[in-house]
């Protein structure tokens, strides 16, 4: 029984989920921590790990979300985050409901919780500079609310302006006393918020204000840069009186998304749209191009002055910081995923992780590095499919082209483009598969039922450039197909599809060998076995089956409750794994077919596995519930701790036998009795007592047991009382405990799986055997008196 326990395991190592859903995103003072709005929680991220440390919302433990247990089963909806600020050492949240919730940063926990006062949702929280007042604006009611949270009093409301402010920033020096919102007539405005007087108005914006930067932090400051969604950046010289004087309007020919004051206030970064950085000089109003992302759509730009950092905020929830100086990439990091479709390792040792999501960027991780991800920009639609081949990769994806890449050797987690082709087939390219030992070749299979297999070389003249040439094309199925794989030696290839068979091919012409049938619904994966003829088939028909390559007939078939989207083989085809559409993985053992580990980590369906060819130690799975998890072998730990859990119960029933044998310390022979489920002992040693009439001897033992101790107890009692001689010791025992829990109310535990309704019967059995026999004796002593 231990070898089988024990004889293959795995367990996640890491889970790399969804932290960043839009919204609101800040970045700590030290730049270590994102803070980024996710639903209903405020999730902080190790900006080098990418790994979630905690999480900010309404947490089930506070006193407000404890439920009463007639509403358990009643789905009750979110109170979702609207906005959150930060501060050093507090963030709070305005929730849907009208409420503003403040944390500890180094706790987590919960502070305080009042209502916002506002009409409508709050859209914007802001912190002042101390951190000891908190700004409010509402989205009905174009009103800003000022709060002092440590004396529980709100200072004030300020009315005068359009209303309401998505703009909100405090002056960064202590000592102005100024804050600034930016209103629905596209004009900031500008108060001291001590005297609630209305200091400063910056008109100029034709369309809404998206960012407002100070020049330095000194109580003197009065530039201010500003821009918006009317392409013009603006600086302003706040004065004495009430309208502020521009002192450069710059026209930037892009919607403007974010701005940043650099190098002590002598440039000016700004972010537009589409994904272009480009850089001011406050000297000589210059304008340079910093950088070019066209396939990107920027939705804001952050700052970091002590690490000298930049972040830009993708529309796609992905954050890109760079080095503010050499804009150098310094991290990357994907806040949102959505489903993953497909995956493969490349490189040396399978160092890198490439990742095709519901996207038309991919994703490259260094597995060694933080799982530092690089985005791959070139597909025009949706990635479908990924393969690799050591250095080499290929890309296919709704696009209807193939692209070829590989790993700069002088940048870590870098590709660089070989050579593409568009159109190679006339609907969408579902899957690709490489040729193993060295990339020769590949094949491209797509919705509309072909098989296209190319022919993969380098130009003798330059050895770094690739071409590959189309060798033939195939109508393969009737239906779209799934899966493309190579056998081991590259002389076959299969093919899975929605008809519900499996082809065999010969790779060198599209001659086929063979069609593997049974199936009762559509294949969803096909892959060799790499040390047998064997082929690995799973399908919606909620089955996996092992086929011949001699006779194409099924040898095998392993059952499981849904349709199963992937299957790899593991350990040099000695295992399976599987993975299904309600998410979970299953650990087969080919030779006795038996379901050795079920994984329940995912939520949704498991589309991509990606199994490490060289050390077979590890895989990574990802599917539509956009968790990428890192599954490792823990065989030996658990078989280690297995022996341990051996070796200790050994000695604890030798301990055991050792008290039984010489009749001491009995109260500690009958916890281990307990603790070692061993009922026979355990009726010894009350037996013993019974024996002895030592009643109290017998109480105390029943009372020194705990909770767990007497649950376990009532099992003991169940076995003995379908014996009618063990009967006395166990109705004895019972009515110990059943008295206990009648005292206790709370003791509705030792009903666990209905003991009470399984006990009764032979109760009731055994009662009704002692009512007769004291008939008969009493019949008996009758006819003796009468003698």
């Amino acid at each position: 029984m231990l070898a089988n326990i024990s004889e293959k395991s795995y367990a996640a190592e890491a889970r790399y989920t969804n932290f960043y859903a839009g919204g609101d995103i800040a970045w700590s003072a030290d730049g270590q921590h994102f803070y980024c709005l996710n639903g209903a929680v405020v999730n902080q991220v190790d900006v080098q790990t990418s790994q979630i440390l905690q999480s900010f919302g309404a947490t089930p433990s506070s006193a407000e979300n404890k439920r009463p247990p007639e509403l358990e089963n009643i789905d009750v909806e979110e109170d979702t985050i609207t906005c959150f600020g930060l501060s050093q050492e507090h963030l709070v949240t305005a929730h849907r409901s009208g409420l503003l919730r403040l944390w500890q940063l180094a706790t987590g926990k919960l502070v305080k919780l009042w209502k916002a006062q506002h009409k409508g949702p709050v859209i914007r929280v802001e912190f002042s500079p101390c951190g000891r007042l908190i700004c409010t604006s509402g989205g009905a009611d174009a009103t800003l609310r000022l709060w002092d949270y440590s004396n529980n009093s709100c200072l004030g409301a300020l009315k005068d302006f359009p209303g309401p402010a998505w703009l909100l920033v405090f002056h960064p020096n202590v000592l102005r006393k100024e804050i600034y919102a930016g209103g629905s007539d596209n004009t900031v405005y500008a108060w001291n918020y001590e005297t609630k007087t209305l200091r400063h108005k910056m008109r100029g914006h034709l369309s809404q204000i998206t960012g407002l930067s100070f020049k330095s932090n000194a109580s003197d400051c009065d530039e201010v840069v500003t821009v918006s969604r009317d392409k013009v950046l603006i600086v302003w010289q706040l004065q004495e009186q009430l309208e502020s004087k521009q002192l450069k309007v710059l026209p930037l020919y892009d919607e403007l998304e974010g701005v940043a004051y650099v190098d002590e206030g002598s440039q000016i970064i700004v972010a537009s749209g589409p994904g272009k950085l480009q850089q001011v000089n406050v000297k000589t109003w210059k304008i340079r191009d910093l950088l070019s992302q066209s396939d990107f759509q920027i939705s804001r730009l952050l700052h970091c002055s002590e690490l000298k950092q930049l972040a830009l905020v993708t529309t796609e929830q992905n954050i890109l910081v760079y080095d503010s100086e050499s804009l150098a990439a310094v991290k990357q990091l994907v806040g949102y995923n959505d489903e993953i479709l497909d995956m493969c390792f490349m490189g040396d040792n399978d160092r890198y992780l490439a990742v095709a999501t519901n996207s038309k960027h991919f994703k490259l991780y260094d597995t060694e590095h933080d799982m530092n991800c690089q985005l791959i920009v070139g597909h025009s639609d949706t990635v479908m499919s990924l393969a690799a081949s050591q250095n080499l990769l290929i890309s296919v994806g709704k696009d209807c082209s193939v692209r070829l890449w590989r790993l700069q050797h002088d940048k870590d987690c870098s590709l660089e483009a070989l050579t593409q082709q568009a159109n190679c087939h006339t609907s969408t390219i579902g899957c690709v598969a490489m040729t193993h030992n060295g990339a020769t070749g590949f094949a491209s299979v797509s919705q509309d039922g072909s098989m296209k297999v190319w022919q993969l070389a380098r130009a003798k003249e330059d050895r770094n450039s690739y071409s590959f040439n189309l060798r033939y094309a195939a109508l393969c199925h009737d239906k779209e197909v799934n899966c493309v794989a190579y056998a081991p030696n590259n002389k076959l290839l299969a093919t899975a599809s929605q008809d519900k068979t499996a082809k065999i091919w010969l790779a060198e012409s599209n001659s086929l060998q063979g069609v593997l049938r049974g199936h009762t619904r559509g294949v969803w994966s096909v892959r060799f076995s790499p040390v047998d003829q064997v082929v690995l088939t799973s399908s919606s028909d909620c089955t996996l089956r092992l086929w011949s390559i001699g006779s194409f007939a099924c040898i095998k078939r392993f059952d499981q409750e849904c349709t199963i989207l992937r299957a790899e083989f593991l350990d040099h085809g000695k295992f399976i794994l599987s993975a299904a559409s309600d998410g979970l993985l299953k650990l087969w053992n080919i030779k006795t077919n038996t379901c050795l580990q079920s994984l329940d980590e995912h939520s949704d369906r498991v589309w991509a596995l990606a199994v490490s060819g060289r050390s077979n130690r590890f895989f990574y799975t990802g599917g539509a519930d956009s968790k990428l998890i890192r599954f490792g072998d823990v065989t030996q730990a658990t078989r280690n701790e297995a022996l341990d859990q051996r070796q200790a119960t050994l000695e604890q029933e030798q301990t055991l036998h050792s008290l039984l044998h010489a009749q001491k310390q009995l109260h500690k022979a009958f916890v281990l009795a307990l603790n070692l489920d061993k009922p026979k002992a355990s009726f010894d040693i009350i037996n013993h007592f019974v024996r002895q009439r030592d009643e109290p001897g017998l109480r105390q033992l029943v009372d020194q047991l705990n909770v767990d101790q007497r649950v376990a107890l009532l099992q003991h009692v169940k076995a003995w009382t379908t014996n009618s001689r063990h009967s006395q010791v166990g109705n004895l025992i019972l009515k110990h405990l059943i008295g206990d829990a009648l005292q206790d109310p709370k003791a509705r535990f030792y009903n666990n799986g209905n003991m009470v309704e399984v006990l009764t019967p032979y109760v009731q059995r055994h009662f009704k055997r002692v009512t007769e026999l004291n008939k008969e004796l009493a019949f008996l002593e009758f006819i003796v008196k009468c003698m």
